[in-house]
C-alpha cells in the first residue's frame, strides 16, 4: 500500500507543513506564516484546522497509507539548569520593578526569553507540541486512510535532513547550529550516500547558543528578534567599525573550544552590555559599532566550528543547516576560511525546515533502499509553496483592475522595458518558494543601474529603514564577471563582494561594504524569470535584478491574490505581474518618484547613503 508522509514543523516559532508523496519527492512545503499572514506564526499549529482538508486533497494519493512525523523537544535537565542561570535572575528583577511604569531592560529581555522558550512547557499545554490533532482528526474524518502512523525526530536531526537532503552532495560535512534544540544548540554529522551519521563530539553547553547570542544582539541594538529582525543586525553591521571593547564583553558570553561552544564568565545580558542597548528613539546608526563587532565575533565563531569540522572529516563539501545558516553574511566567506571547497544552504534552513527534514526522515526510516538514489546533481527546488489559481485572476480581471494579456517574449520584453524606465514590478509566478526569501516567485523587481533606486524602494514600497540593503538576482553565467570568488547561490544565501570595476553599473544592489546577498538564477531552475533578467540583459546591458520579496516591512511575503492586490495598491509599486497578466498604475511614476526623492535627499542631507568601497 503507499504511503503519504506529513512533516509537521511544530515548535514555538516559525510552523510549517510539508507533503511528501509515496516515490519520496516533495509535493508542498510551507511555512503557516504565509497562510495565517502573520509574521513567523509565534504559538500557531502547523496544522491548521480549517486548511488541512483542502492540503490532503490537493496533494496526497487518496486512500493511500499516512505517516505524520514531527520535531520531539523534549525538556531536559540541561535545558533547566539553562533556563534557571539565564532567565531566574531577569524574572526576579522584573518581580521586583513590575511596579514601574516603565519596564527594566532586564525584564523586557526576560520576557522575550520566555516567549522563545516555550517550547520547554509541558506537553499538554503547549498548542505545537506535536500532538497534530487537527491534522490527525482530518486524516481520519475526511482521508480515510487505512493506516495511520505518528513518528517523532530530534530537532538537530530533522534540520540536518533537511539540509543535507537538499543538497547536491553525495557525501559531506554537516554542521547545524541555532538557538536551542534538545539539549544543545550545535550538533554535526557525517552525511554519506543519503545516510546521516551523527559525529561523536563532546556537546556544546545547553546555554552557549549562538543564536541565542545574536537574538540578544538584536535586541541591544534596539530591534525585535520576536519578529525575525536579526536581517536589521546584518544590514547595519557594514556602517560601524570593530569596537574592541564592545568584542571583549561579547566574547566573555561565549567562546570556542575545539570543536564546541562554551559558556563565558559573563551573564548573557550584564550591565556592560545593557548599557550598549539603543533606545528606539535613537537613529539605528547609533547601533552600528555593536552590529559590526558582533558580526564579526558570529563569523569568528562559525569560521572556527567550521573549520574545526573540516579537519575532523577531511571532507570538501559543507552543509549549513539550522537559524544560524541564515547569516547570509557569514555564509559568503566559510568557503575561503575553513578549507571547504563547496558549500550548501537550503531555502529554509530555520525551523520551517524541519517540516520537510522530519517528513523525509519518516520516509527514509521506510525506504532506506533509496536514500543513496535519491540525492541529485542540482540542488533542491524551493518552489514548493501555494500558486494563485487562474479563476481568481480572471475573476481580478473581469471585476475589479484592469489588465492586458502578455505571454512568452512579448511579456518579458514589456516588463523589462518597464523596470529599466524606473517601474517597481511586482513579479508574482507559479508557486510560492519555500523559506523565508523571494526567488523569483513572489518578488518585487527594480532597475539596479538607479543610485537612488534603495531609497526609494525603502521610503515608498517597502516602508523600513534606510539603512536596508537589497539583493541582486543574477545570470550564472555572469555570476564570475560581477563578484570575486564567485559561488552559485540558488536560495540568496550567501553574500559576495562585488568587483569593483562593476560596482558603479548597479549601485542600487551594491551595500555600502561592497557586498550584495545574490541569487545565481538558471534557466533549468526557473525558466521565467530566468527570460526576464536575460530580457533586461538584452535592453540595458545587465544581465541582474534587484529583487526583494513581495511584502511589507513586519508582514510575511503575500498569500493570496487578495493579499498581493492590497500590497501593490497601497504602496509605491508601478506595475504588477500574475502568470501571463500585467496590470498597470500611471505611467512613469515610479520613475518620477524615484527622482523627486533624490531632490528632496539633495536639498536636505536627509538619508543619504555611504557609497560602496571601491566605487
Amino acid at each position: 500500500m503507499p504511503r503519504n508522509y506529513i512533516g509537521l514543523a511544530n515548535t514555538c516559532h516559525d510552523p510549517a507543513l510539508a507533503i511528501v508523496g509515496p516515490d519520496g519527492r516533495v509535493r508542498f512545503a510551507e511555512a503557516a506564516e504565509r497562510y495565517l499572514q502573520n509574521k513567523r506564526a509565534w504559538h500557531s499549529p502547523p496544522d491548521d484546522l480549517l486548511r488541512s482538508a483542502r492540503l490532503l486533497e490537493d496533494h496526497c494519493d487518496e486512500a493511500a497509507d499516512l505517516t505524520v512525523a514531527t520535531t520531539w523537544r523534549k525538556p531536559t535537565l540541561a535545558a533547566g539548569r539553562f533556563l534557571a542561570r539565564t532567565l531566574m535572575p531577569l524574572q526576579r528583577d522584573m518581580a521586583l520593578r513590575f511596579g514601574r511604569r516603565k519596564m527594566t531592560a532586564e525584564a523586557e529581555w526576560w520576557l522575550h526569553q520566555q516567549l522563545l522558550n516555550a517550547q520547554f512547557i509541558d506537553a499538554g499545554m503547549n498548542p505545537n507540541s506535536g500532538d497534530s490533532l487537527a491534522f490527525q482528526n482530518h486524516v481520519r474524518r475526511l482521508h480515510q486512510a487505512p493506516d495511520t502512523t505518528r513518528r517523532a525526530y530530534y530537532h538537530h536531526l530533522t534540520h540536518a535532513a533537511a539540509a543535507c537532503y537538499t543538497s547536491p552532495f553525495r557525501q559531506a560535512a554537516c554542521i547545524v547550529i541555532d538557538g536551542y534544540g534538545e539539549d544543545t544548540a550545535l550538533a554535526y554529522y557525517h552525511f554519506k550516500d543519503g545516510e546521516l551519521i551523527p559525529l561523536p563530539v563532546k556537546k556544546s553547553a545547553a546555554n552557549a547558543s549562538l543564536g541565542f547570542f545574536y537574538s540578544a544582539v538584536c535586541w541591544l541594538a534596539g530591534f525585535d528578534p520576536n519578529k525575525g529582525e536579526e536581517w536589521k543586525v546584518m544590514g547595519l553591521a557594514p556602517y560601524g567599525k570593530f569596537d574592541e571593547n564592545i568584542y571583549q564583553l561579547l566574547k566573555a558570553t561565549v567562546r570556542y573550544e575545539e570543536g564546541r561552544l562554551v559558556p563565558g564568565k559573563a551573564r548573557w545580558l550584564g550591565p556592560e552590555l545593557l548599557a550598549l542597548r539603543r533606545d528606539p528613539s535613537q537613529s539605528p546608526l547609533t547601533a552600528a559599532d555593536l552590529a559590526y563587532t558582533a558580526q564579526h565575533y558570529f563569523c569568528e565563531l562559525m569560521t572556527q566550528l567550521c573549520a574545526w569540522l573540516q579537519r575532523r572529516t577531511g571532507l570538501e563539501n559543507l552543509v549549513v543547516g539550522g537559524g544560524c545558516a541564515l547569516n547570509s553574511a557569514c555564509n559568503g566567506g566559510l568557503l575561503a576560511d575553513t578549507g571547504f571547497e563547496r558549500l550548501h544552504v537550503y531555502a529554509a534552513p530555520g525551523d520551517d525546515g524541519n517540516a520537510l527534514g522530519a517528513a523525509w526522515l519518516a520516509y527514509f526510516d521506510d525506504h532506506p533502499e533509496r536514500r543513496a538514489d535519491f540525492v541529485t546533481d542540482e540542488p533542491h527546488t524551493a518552489y514548493l509553496g501555494t500558486e494563485i489559481s487562474e479563476p481568481n485572476i480572471a475573476n481580478l480581471c473581469r471585476y475589479g483592475l484592469p489588465s492586458v494579456e502578455l505571454r512568452g517574449p512579448e511579456l518579458y520584453r514589456k516588463v523589462a522595458g518597464l523596470i529599466a524606465d524606473g517601474a517597481v514590478v511586482g513579479w508574482i509566478q507559479g508557486r510560492a518558494e519555500f523559506g523565508p526569501r523571494a526567488l523569483g516567485n513572489r518578488s518585487i523587481l527594480a532597475d539596479p543601474r538607479r543610485a537612488n533606486v534603495k531609497e526609494h524602494l525603502n521610503a515608498n514600497v517597502k516602508f523600513r529603514e534606510e539603512f536596508r540593503p537589497f539583493a541582486p538576482s543574477i545570470l550564472h553565467e555572469h555570476g564570475d564577471e560581477y563578484f570575486e570568488r564567485y559561488q552559485e547561490t540558488p536560495y540568496m544565501e550567501r553574500a559576495l563582494t562585488f568587483r569593483s570595476h562593476v560596482r558603479d553599473r548597479v549601485p542600487g544592489v551594491v551595500h555600502v561594504d561592497g557586498t550584495g546577498r545574490l541569487q545565481t538564477v538558471k534557466r533549468a531552475w526557473n525558466p521565467r524569470f530566468h527570460d526576464l533578467i536575460s530580457a533586461f540583459h538584452d535592453q540595458t546591458g545587465v544581465p541582474l535584478l534587484l529583487n526583494t520579496s513581495f511584502n511589507l516591512m513586519g508582514k510575511p511575503i503575500v498569500h493570496t491574490l487578495e493579499d498581493a492586490i492590497s500590497v501593490y495598491l497601497t504602496c509605491g509599486m508601478d506595475a504588477l505581474v500574475i502568470g501571463d497578466r500585467l496590470f498597470q498604475k500611471a505611467p512613469g511614476a515610479g520613475a518620477e518618484a524615484q527622482d523627486r526623492d533624490a531632490a528632496a535627499r539633495g536639498a536636505s542631507g536627509v538619508g543619504r547613503t555611504p557609497a560602496p568601497a571601491g566605487a
